[in-house]
């Protein structure tokens, strides 16, 4: 089975966190290089004889190798560090030992001189423009370097300083600690923690602290696991759901259940009773004959309307 082969990439790729330079940077980074490389000989050019005339009566004819061994190192100490710099691999050492050959180059300068201020310092600015144009080198390569591995951290605002010093003095110290290097994206995090002890100390009130989840707590005191602390957060705060409340039932009308039909015999029972208490009192009322039958009150005028109603008169004619 053919194995899958990832190609590596160019060595002249710029890293993604990197924003490449323009043509007129590359022009300038070029024109201050040759300036170096001038100032370098030049220098290189007029420390030689001061310096050999120093070295020669201790090492007399081979004097020349005093100043052409330091320039040298010097150079050496200065391309290794630049390099290291550039890999992120800083080591101090090779600079301070750059900067210690250059000192010992400048006081060999200056000895020429024999005690004259002028002399002395024209032998000494050359040396000094060029540990200056080194260490703007240097500086240059660690911030990109850093910029690309994302290890440099940006920093604070000095009106935030003046407006908010404690508050920026954590802001600053959480970043330190927890290798934030942008600002902005430090800033959108101290906002979101705001917010988020903004709704603790709502809905726990000012207590909050011993109320709340303690890793909760933690989180954001110490500003760290800031995505999972607003998620614990908001589902804390959260309302309750409210409970769907189910539709009214119609209530239907109640309707009087039918009442039971009377059997006929008691039906006729009743009638005849009825007729008989109608004969005795023509004047009884139908309140009064229903309560006698044990009846309601409307059966009992029902009753009396009933038997005391007139018979309809026959309209055929007698043939």
């Amino acid at each position: 089975m053919d194995e899958v082969r990832t190609a590596p990439a160019p060595l002249n790729t710029v890293p993604p966190n990197t924003v490449p330079l323009t043509r007129a940077q590359k022009v300038l980074a070029g024109t201050g290089g040759l300036f170096f490389a001038g100032l370098a000989g030049l220098g290189g050019y007029g420390s030689f004889a001061s310096v050999r005339d120093v070295a020669e009566p201790w090492f007399g004819g081979q004097a020349w190798i005093v100043p052409a061994g330091v320039d040298l190192g010097i150079l050496a100490l200065v391309s290794v560090a630049l390099l290291l710099e550039w890999l992120a691999m800083p080591m101090p050492a090779l600079r301070w030992m750059a900067f210690a050959f250059t000192g010992a180059t400048v006081w060999l300068n200056v000895s020429a001189a024999h005690g004259d201020a002028t002399g002395m310092v024209m032998h000494a600015a050359m040396p000094i423009l060029f540990i200056t144009f080194i260490e703007a080198v240097r500086h240059a390569i660690r911030r990109r370097a850093g910029i690309a591995a994302g290890t440099v951290r940006e920093g604070v605002p000095v009106a935030r300083w003046l407006l908010a010093p404690w508050s920026t003095f954590r802001l600053w110290r959480r970043m330190v600690l927890w290798q934030i290097t942008s600002y902005p994206r430090a800033l959108a995090a101290e906002q979101r923690r705001r917010h988020a002890l903004a709704l603790l100390s709502e809905h726990y009130g000012r207590k909050w602290r011993t109320r709340a989840p303690a890793d909760v707590v933690w989180m954001l005191s110490d500003g760290v696991m800031l995505d999972e602390a607003l998620a614990r957060v908001t589902e804390l705060t959260a309302p309750e759901p409210e409970k769907e409340k189910a539709p009214p039932r119609r209530r239907t009308p109640r309707r009087n259940p039918p009442r039971p039909r009377t059997p006929r015999s008691v039906a006729t029972d009743n009638e005849a009773r009825a007729l008989a208490i109608i004969d005795a009192e023509p004047d009884i009322t139908g309140t009064e004959l229903g309560r006698r039958l044990d009846i309601s009150t409307r059966q009992g005028q029902r009753l009396l309307s009933r038997l005391t109603r007139p018979a309809p008169a026959s309209t055929g004619g007698a043939s």
